[in-house]
């Protein structure tokens, strides 16, 4: 008995944390991304939405959604989707990425919106 209660303890403790929300430290914070044309400023929200600020000023506003291990970001249909790795991260934590079109860019968690 002990040994199924083990086993079930252990199931939902990994269901849990398979069901666990990547980007759950982004809410209500900033991600500050930086490449050559400048700085653009992302806010991701928990309804799967999000807007961004742009290095000229100008913004665009999307959704998002997970699928497996990656996570999509899309501003419409004549646009490419910018998929990233679904992973948690900590305010002040930054991370490389690469742009649909190869650009070399690098993100940063703020504290704040």
């Amino acid at each position: 008995m002990r040994l199924v209660i083990s086993f079930m303890v252990a199931m939902f403790a990994m269901t849990g944390a398979a069901l666990a929300d990547p980007f759950a430290n982004f809410y209500g914070n900033t991600v500050s991304i930086e490449n050559p044309a400048g700085t653009r400023s992302v806010l991701i929200n928990d309804d799967g939405t999000y807007s961004q600020v742009l290095p000229d000023g100008t913004s665009a506003d999307g959704t998002w959604s997970v699928d497996g291990a990656n996570a999509c970001f899309a501003t419409g249909p004549d646009t490419p989707p910018y998929c990233v790795e679904a992973v948690s991260r900590n305010v002040g934590d930054s991370w490389d990425l690469t742009a649909p079109d190869g650009t070399a860019e690098k993100a940063t968690l703020v504290a704040g919106r």
